[in-house]
């Protein structure tokens, strides 16, 4: 049996008085909590073939320590189920990946936050949710606790807390951990995890730093490409972060799609990447748009071109179509982008 590494307290048997130790010693998120016994924590590291004290690497922003231990503890906490347990590593890999960029991400002013897309053949074993509700509301365990789990590594190893570390001017609900599915079996594309290298064998966990959501709504358009044209002049919007940028080359935005939708947008787009071009063909505003002083700063910048257009970012790649939802249709989402960072796909080992 693995020997536990790290502090140990007594408490009271009793779920609200470890709730209130949560908030007075502010290691929690504000929501009860599971006590991690050495059982408890035992028990998830049981699934993962790393050791108990294997160093995941520095956490942000106060460069805490991360060890495969400490990330079970939180995990425990938060009600990770045992088996799950490697989604939650493999998240934290992903966030402590360079190219993810986690210390632009848990101290800017910034809402962005990690949020985590499972694709695999257990999604909904371990009840992450990727049909109706996925987004919240859902209520699978993996979606509320996988994420839960990463927050929490976030706050307690990391040491990001809102006014103190972070900078953050609002925070965002998917601060508390966002996790769903993407729902393979409906989508006509290739999954995001097989865009990544991946097959479907494979669970994989994809990291994205996602600003919050933005919804939009459609039921006035017939044509697949109409439809792709309006979703495209949404994202645009002219106070999104790229357009703050020196140039639109880095980060993704995450378009969630419902199965009905990807259904009738696939017949006029049968390869993903003729989508992704076309919604990046159209991802535009005006220069005419903006006020005057807004307009030079982007003639300064280089991001008007001959045209007077002003694209979102720099390539079709950039955004990233994910089947998911309910079978209502009507309905999509953006995962907007903080743009200093790259999403980072990861499988989950066992």
């Amino acid at each position: 049996m693995t020997a536990l590494q790290s502090p140990t307290m007594q408490v009271d048997d009793d779920p609200m008085a470890f709730y209130e130790l949560s908030l007075e010693q502010r290691w929690g998120d504000g929501a009860p909590l599971i006590p991690p016994t050495d059982e408890r924590v035992l028990a998830l590291l049981a699934s993962t073939p790393y050791a108990a004290d294997r160093e995941l690497g520095l956490l942000p922003p106060k460069y805490g320590t991360l060890t495969v231990e400490l990330a079970a503890v939180n995990a425990t906490m938060a009600g990770v189920e045992p088996e799950a347990f490697p989604f939650v590593i493999a998240a934290l890999e992903g966030v402590l990946s360079p190219e993810w960029n986690a210390y632009a991400l848990t101290t800017t002013t910034s809402s962005v936050h990690p949020m985590l897309i499972v694709n695999g053949p257990t999604r909904e074993r371990f009840g992450i949710d990727f049909k109706a509700g996925c987004l919240g509301g859902a209520a699978g365990r993996g979606s509320m606790t996988i994420g839960r789990a990463v927050s929490l590594c976030l706050r307690n190893v990391g040491g990001q807390r809102p006014g103190e570390t972070s900078r953050t001017v609002f925070g965002q609900p998917a601060r508390f951990g966002l996790c769903f599915g993407e729902w393979e079996e409906r989508s006509p594309w290739p999954s995001l995890a097989e865009r990544a290298g991946f097959d479907r064998a494979q669970e994989v966990v994809s990291v994205h730093g996602g600003k919050g959501n933005f919804p939009f709504a459609d039921v006035n358009n017939d044509d697949p490409a109409d439809l792709a044209y309006m979703i495209a002049k949404c994202i645009a919007f002219p106070l999104n972060n790229w357009y703050l940028e020196m140039t639109g080359d880095s980060g993704q935005l995450v378009l969630v799609i419902n199965p009905i939708w990807a259904e009738r947008l696939a017949r006029t787009f049968p390869d993903v990447e003729d989508l992704q071009g076309y919604v990046h063909e159209h991802a535009w505003q005006p220069i005419d748009l903006f006020r005057p002083t807004n307009q030079q700063v982007l003639i300064d910048k280089g991001r008007v071109d001959d045209k007077g257009r002003v694209y979102l970012c720099g390539r079709p790649d950039q955004l990233v179509p994910v089947v998911c939802g309910g079978l209502g249709g009507l309905h999509g989402q953006a995962l907007t982008s903080f743009v200093q960072s790259e999403i980072q796909s990861v499988e989950a080992r066992r």
